[in-house]
């Protein structure tokens, strides 16, 4: 396909849509003020903004795939080229929305390493599948070490055998599902809205309220609870609608999504670490995620640039079932006390996030003494969020090329597998009165989407953090 070739029409809704979503304030003027003189005067301004302006940029864009690289042309008053090698690109995503199913089509974008913003360099808004299936295969062409005529071939090769494969179940989903804390930002988003209202009509909110008992309020407050979890859980099945990821060669693929099929297509080389993560209702159960740390923004609508790779798997088999996709990883869990905080200083934890609740608690006790007791109970929630900060302080090198570090936050564990190649610097922090006690806190940087991943492990003896910075030292190259 050496043909300069334009997305199918069906790409024009792409274009509409994102009008609407920058311009839906003046939509709405417009149909507002649709009998008056000035709001028939913006009716042009509309025809140009809503239906001439996405028609030439659907037109404007362009795409030509080579067995060398791929070239994308864009833009109405300013044109831009982009010309990207295969053995550059960082990831391959296809979305396809469900209008896009009955006609064979689906969204395509490529990212590199220097993608910025969280946009790719490439989005190709409604295509055909061996449009995604070529650009793999020249990329795949380009990183392997087989002879020229395999990237002079304008068709897919035979497809490699499946090495590893996993599907969401249906226990381990509703494992998954049930125990998100998605639901918590929701709540705050709420009260951020509540914050938001006129003070005239909080006020009035607040004097209708006195009347009704505590025990409804708190009724009240559970069911806007129920309804944010709820909601969370309905949003996560459809995400997470027959998950499946496999390992094919060199590439991991993970596809999910109901109402739009996501998959995201990963070269192993290009995952800058692993990481299992625990929030605190799924460590009752004993079951964790695990995700994909990359240098891209694909797994955006994930976790903040993690692509979850195994949703909930049973903390005995974490290792295990990980292995088969990433294969520099351990099969079974390492021992991490060699970077453990011991008794001794495990109180350093809890002082600081004691003192870094303090405050604000002392603060809202003098501005409203009669919840006293609630305030309490946050400076308690503080003391354990502390202890379990020091409980998940550990790490250890695995081999000679592997370093493991986990950390507790926020009441979520977090065990992070980084390589030694994938490593950007290590730093060692000591402050003078550290340097009295011989302490030091450890920090490993790795790249994650656009941005830096800070790993740090805090309050460690001198020795333990010296060890792993003589080691990156020694080795990195």
């Amino acid at each position: 396909m050496t043909k300069t070739k334009r997305t199918h029409p069906l790409g024009l809704l792409d274009h509409l849509a994102k009008s609407v979503k920058n311009w839906w304030p003046l939509l709405i003027i417009i149909l507002a003020q649709s009998q008056s003189w000035w709001g028939k005067l913006l009716i042009p301004a509309a025809i140009l903004i809503f239906v001439v302006w996405p028609l030439i940029s659907w037109w404007s864009i362009s795409y030509r795939i080579t067995p060398t690289a791929l070239e994308f042309h864009s833009g109405i008053l300013v044109r831009h080229h982009e010309h990207i090698p295969y053995a550059r690109i960082q990831t391959v995503q296809r979305k396809q929305w469900f209008y896009l199913a009955p006609f064979h089509l689906e969204e395509v974008s490529v990212e590199t390493a220097s993608h910025e913003d969280g946009k790719p360099e490439v989005r190709l808004a409604a295509v055909t599948p061996d449009v995604a299936a070529l650009i793999e295969h020249y990329r795949q062409a380009a990183n392997a070490t087989s002879s020229d005529n395999s990237v002079d071939s304008a068709e897919p090769a035979t497809t490699p055998a499946v090495q590893a494969s996993y599907a969401l179940t249906t226990r381990p989903r509703w494992q998954f599902v049930l125990t998100s804390t998605g639901f918590i930002p929701i709540l705050l988003v709420a009260l951020g809205i509540y914050g938001k209202l006129p003070h005239n009509l909080i006020e009035r909110l607040g004097s209708d309220l006195a009347h009704l008992s505590g025990l409804f309020l708190i009724i009240g407050g559970l069911a806007i609870a129920v309804a944010a979890w709820l909601f969370t859980v309905v949003m996560l099945l459809i995400r997470y609608f027959h998950f499946r990821a496999t390992r094919t060669g060199d590439q991991i693929q993970v596809a999910k999504g109901l109402f739009q099929r996501n998959t995201i297509t990963v070269p192993l080389q290009r995952i800058q670490a692993v990481r299992f993560k625990q929030n605190v209702f799924r460590q009752w159960i004993a079951i964790q995620t695990t995700q994909l740390l990359l240098a891209s923004h694909a797994a955006a609508e994930d976790n903040n640039d993690d692509l979850v790779l195994l949703p909930a798997v049973t903390l005995q088999q974490s290792y295990a079932d990980l292995q088969p996709f990433v294969d520099w990883t351990p099969a079974t869990p390492p021992d991490l006390s060699d970077l453990s905080v011991t008794n001794g200083r495990r109180w350093l934890l809890v002082r600081n996030a004691l003192l870094i609740a303090l405050v604000p608690v002392a603060i809202a006790t003098w501005f409203w003494p009669t919840w006293n007791a609630l305030f309490d109970i946050a400076l308690v929630i503080a003391f354990g969020q502390g202890l379990f900060a020091a409980n998940n302080t550990g790490g250890s090198l695995v081999g000679h090329k592997l370093l493991v570090l986990r950390t507790g936050h926020w009441w979520t564990r977090e065990t992070y597998l980084v390589p030694l190649a994938k490593i950007q610097s290590v730093r060692l922090h000591q402050s003078i009165w550290m340097k009295r006690t011989h302490l030091m806190h450890l920090t490993v940087n790795v790249r994650h989407g656009n941005r830096n991943q800070a790993i740090t492990l805090r309050y460690l003896t001198a020795e333990q953090a010296e060890s792993i910075y003589d080691w990156y030292r020694t080795n990195a190259i």
